[in-house]
């Protein structure tokens, strides 16, 4: 029987870590390239790590190569260990891990981020929510964010999946734009980085304070989407 697939955003909707993403590039970018500061003013909410390396190294008048990725990964993913090593750096948004528990009872779950792979479990490791995602959707598996969705229900079905309807949660008007570029559903939690009038403009299928008190709303939504 199909059921709904619902692919989790982490930062600003799963977790918090206090910028630790971006300042693990910064350390990453000045170590490598020299570039002092290298995320400032280049725009990181909903933006997956791939097309932040692009944008940065535009910001300083280069091109980024796919050959350039691999060791600055590494040197990202070493910083972004230390930084959350420091027990109070990671912070577990309100409902979870019971909401996601609820939503597996009516629903596939995945992860959909624009991490790399490894940044993102390091980050659900920190939160110990890594036991709730068998599977998911990186930064390494698309151009750009907008192009997830359609990889997430391809990989749904290699898993032996039947899909019925793909939904997003997300925590910025990037996960909506991306929802709606994969024909999909778009829930919206105002814990992250866009602004909850941003967000309302947006126009989600659904927009509720936190995954806690947007509980009964979300399950509800899902319980539709398995009539």
């Amino acid at each position: 029987m199909a059921r709904p697939l619902v692919c989790f955003d982490i930062d600003g909707t799963l977790v918090r870590t206090r910028g630790a993403g971006r300042e693990a590039l910064d350390e990453a970018f000045e170590a490598l390239h020299g570039w002092r500061s290298a995320t400032d003013g280049v725009h990181i909410a909903g933006a997956t790590d791939d097309v932040i390396c692009r944008d940065v190294a535009v910001r300083f008048g280069r091109s980024w190569t796919a050959e350039q990725t691999p060791a600055l990964r590494e040197r990202y993913l070493g910083a972004l260990s230390a930084r959350l090593a420091d027990p109070g750096r990671t912070e577990v948004l309100p409902g979870l891990p019971e909401m996601i528990a609820a939503t597996a009872e009516l629903a596939e779950v995945c992860l959909l981020t624009g991490n790399w792979a490894l940044g993102a479990r390091a980050k659900l490791d920190a939160g110990n929510l890594s036991r709730h995602f068998a599977w998911g959707v990186f930064s390494e598996d698309a151009a750009d964010r907008d192009g997830l969705v359609p990889v997430a229900r391809r990989r749904a079905r290699l898993l032996g999946l039947e899909v019925s309807q793909v939904v997003v949660v997300g925590d910025t008007v990037s996960d909506v734009r991306c929802a709606r570029a994969g024909q999909a559903l778009a829930v919206v939690v105002e814990t992250g980085f866009s602004t909850v009038e941003d967000l309302r403009a947006s126009q989600p299928d659904l927009q509720v304070t936190n995954l806690a008190s947007g509980r009964d709303e979300f399950l509800a939504l899902l319980a539709t989407l398995n009539r």
